[in-house]
């Protein structure tokens, strides 16, 4: 029997297609049949900050994500930029006290400069020195502020994720530690997008120092889940309890702070801009 010269034609393509398919191994189709899908991960801007105790944060930016407004932050409120650079910080309402930072080539802070006026009216500047290491991590300030009589040495340690571990104070010559990050988890940090790492470190020592709190969260990549302050009145010892956003930031942490025995907690919350 002879086939027909269309049956003929037939049969020899579904032949070639049979042996195309043969020729290709498992990786091929596996490739064919499953294309990859890339994902864009999204940037997420801090938007409000509860922080408990009162103490509420509302975070404004331009259309270049640059933070210029710090609502709720009583020394100030607004931020300008030079070249790409935080330069003065300030309140809108009381532009006589504002704060200028100063950076070299490199755009490391290399001193930050507080000016206003005293109650008699009078002038006043209170220069600090800022000094960084290779990796940009600020390891020292000569901090001095119209709250302190003397200048206020301060030096950090960091892990290798760029959190801060440790603070010191430097009394004659010798670190005397003052707070401790026990560890940490491996999500985003709420203030991780902003440029207050620089320009709310010298808050940092001075809420260590006078008030016992832990505000490293400024500074830190990821998020503290123990911390201890050593304090002449009492070591305090802080633990967190997160929650987190699908893009791995904080949401929501429970604070608990123990102290002479003594036990008292509360919830702040984060919220976000995702693009």
């Amino acid at each position: 029997m002879f086939l027909t010269k269309p049956k003929y034609l037939f049969l020899l393509s579904f032949f070639f297609i049979f042996i195309v398919l043969l020729s290709c191994n498992d990786k091929e189709i596996t490739l064919l049949k499953n294309k990859p899908v890339i994902e864009t991960k999204k940037l997420c801007y801090l938007k409000d900050a509860d922080h408990g105790h009162g103490v509420i944060y509302n975070l404004g930016y331009n259309t270049n994500n640059q933070l210029i407004t710090f609502d709720g932050f009583p020394d100030f409120n607004k931020i300008n930029y030079e070249n790409s650079l935080p330069k003065k910080v300030y309140s809108s309402f009381d532009e006589s006290y504002f704060i200028t930072y100063e950076y070299d080539v490199k755009g490391n802070p290399t001193l930050i400069n507080f000016l206003g006026k005293d109650s008699r009216d009078k002038p006043f500047e209170f220069k600090s020195k800022v000094y960084t290491n290779s990796k940009k991590q600020i390891e020292r300030i000569d901090l001095t502020m119209p709250v302190f009589d003397n200048i206020l040495v301060t030096t950090f340690e960091y892990d290798a994720n760029n959190n801060i571990k440790k603070m010191y104070l430097v009394e004659n010559g010798k670190n005397k530690l003052l707070l401790e990050n026990l560890s940490f988890d491996d999500k985003k940090s709420p203030y991780l997008n902003t440029p207050l790492n620089n320009l709310m470190m010298y808050f940092t020592i001075f809420s260590a120092t006078i008030g016992g709190e832990n505000t490293t969260y400024f500074q830190n990549k990821n998020n503290a889940t123990s911390t201890k302050i050593y304090n002449d009145s009492g070591d305090m010892t802080y633990t967190y309890k997160y929650e987190y956003t699908a893009e791995g930031y904080a949401s929501k942490v429970k604070v608990v702070k123990k102290q002479n025995g003594k036990e008292e907690s509360h919830d702040e919350t984060y919220t976000y801009t995702c693009k």
